[in-house]
């Protein structure tokens, strides 16, 4: 009968140590997702009196503004070393406040006794690495051989707090509290720095409203033109969030949130309004185009709209590359608008096509379309006594996007593309043609048969995306200590 008793006992002792999880840090469960009064992470019930220790560590943050965490496990990663392991959780967790680095972690772990500190940088003089190395040797370790971790835990709160309230200590303590103070305070100077840029660029919208022309026909006809380019630019942004929150998701990175600080608030604000205000100055930039058909004028238009509004570089670097690319072009086109000489050898005057938009009547009606469709620009040149005329012609932004009809001769044949006969459904396949079209005479080359493959429905990827995010570990949760750092000071030892 005792053999019977002792193998069941052998077997239970077996079967519990062969449950107990060996963690990685991830894995490790944030008291703070319970609370801000939750500092104890006790996955595997080691500790018995959670509670208690949880009221004790509040009350000493509250007389010591120093934020204690405490976690107790069986084991962790057996690649891993306990500084090593215990400065990662450290640093993942972000223990103590921001701008004070306030922070203690103490990590005890039963099946390697071993415990090991870790202290935030701001307390690196007020408990010496010599200090945590006598206490942990003194408290510690006589309670954990006793099995005893809730009394050597609570003897080593009432050490910490009885030297941080020393006389002596009470000026660094004090200093350690006003830093603390400003951390808590950072949400107010957060707020009041995103409102000022908010405000800022909000008059810096004004001032380029105010700087464009309000001639008839752009308060008419290019408004919502305006609009249109300015959502594009909205679309834009959202689908680089789109695709960045995607990205983020379905590679799990969700602890890029968790490294996030109130202090990056004003940085993500101010990028998004940067972004925002290059998508600005880009509409604004094809509204002058379109307000100036003439090369020349619109070149003008925007080497004097860039010299009042440099200092926008200033609110968006990105319009940098827009400068850049308007002067360069610019550039390109110097010997363009050389004036071209008569048979006198005088010079010719340039037709300003802002006020001939049409071209009349010097260029025909295929001409004026190859300007239309952007393959060509056509400068008018006419002499003074308006006898002579010269037209000098430019490739444009499409030029290689056309060739040239076999039927009118101008460059207006486009490139092959598809025109849907019957469209394609989920039940049965579509047909097309591929043919090449003239944008002037309408002529049409056909090319071959084209048969369009039937509509796919997609796979919902919902039930993947639940199943990969439900076995996240719990310590991706909204759960902080408050974004504390630690320069790896700290103390270890056995039992």
């Amino acid at each position: 009968m005792k053999k019977v008793i002792l193998l069941l006992l052998f077997i239970s002792f077996g079967a519990q140590s062969f449950a107990q999880k060996v963690y990685t840090v991830n894995e490790i469960p944030n008291p703070k997702t319970a609370g801000q009064d939750y500092f104890v992470s006790n996955p595997d019930g080691i500790l018995s009196n959670v509670d208690i220790l949880n009221r004790r560590i509040a009350e000493f943050e509250k007389k010591t503004k120093v934020e204690i965490a405490i976690v107790a496990i069986y084991d962790f990663d057996k690649d891993k070393e306990d500084f090593e392991f215990a400065k990662e959780l450290f640093d993942t967790w972000k223990i103590g406040k921001a701008q004070a680095n306030n922070g203690l972690l103490l990590v005890v772990t039963i099946d390697r006794k071993k415990y090991r500190f870790i202290t935030g940088s701001g307390l690196e003089g007020l408990l010496p690495d010599v200090f945590l190395k006598q206490t942990g040797e003194n408290l510690l370790v006589p309670a954990f051989k006793k099995g005893q971790y809730d009394d050597g835990v609570l003897a080593v709160i009432d050490e910490i707090e009885a030297k941080l309230t020393k006389t002596s200590n009470q000026a660094e303590v004090n200093g350690l509290m006003a830093k603390v103070v400003k951390s808590n305070q950072q949400w107010q100077f957060t707020l009041g720095y995103c409102v000022a840029l908010l405000l800022l660029f909000f008059l810096v919208f004004k001032i380029i409203n105010y700087q464009i022309p309000k001639s008839q026909r752009i308060i008419k006809s290019k408004l919502n033109e305006s609009g249109f380019f300015l959502s594009n630019g909205c679309a834009i942004l959202f689908v680089i969030v789109f695709v960045s929150v995607f990205v983020i998701v379905f590679t799990k990175s969700f602890d890029l949130f968790t490294k996030l600080s109130l202090a990056d608030i004003p940085i993500i604000i101010y990028s998004a309004l940067a972004i925002a205000l290059f998508f600005k100055y880009i509409a604004y930039s094809k509204l002058l185009r379109q307000e100036h058909f003439d090369d020349k004028n619109f070149f003008n238009e925007m080497g004097s709209f860039r010299k009042r509004n440099c200092w926008l570089l200033l609110f968006s670097p990105l319009i940098l590359f827009a400068f850049i690319f308007q002067i360069v072009k610019k550039t390109r086109t110097a010997d363009r608008f050389k004036p071209l000489k008569d048979s006198q050898k005088n010079d010719m005057i340039r037709l300003d096509r802002d006020l001939n938009r049409e071209g009349a009547p010097f260029l025909t009606k295929g001409q004026r379309r190859e300007e239309l469709i952007k393959v060509y620009d056509y400068d008018i040149w006419e002499n003074t006594a308006h006898t002579e005329h010269s037209i000098k012609v430019w490739p444009a932004e499409k030029y290689e996007d056309f060739n040239e009809c076999p039927k009118c001769k101008f460059r207006t044949l486009s490139k092959p593309r598809i025109h849907t006969i019957e469209p394609a459904t989920y039940n049965s396949i579509g047909e097309a043609k591929q043919v090449k079209s003239c944008e002037h005479c309408n002529y049409e080359e056909f090319i071959k048969m084209v048969t369009l493959p039937k509509l796919l429905k997609s796979s919902s990827s919902s039930s993947s995306f639940g199943s990969s995010s439900s076995g996240s570990s719990s310590s991706s949760s909204s759960g902080s200590f408050g974004g504390g750092s630690s320069s790896g000071g700290g103390a270890g030892g056995s039992w």
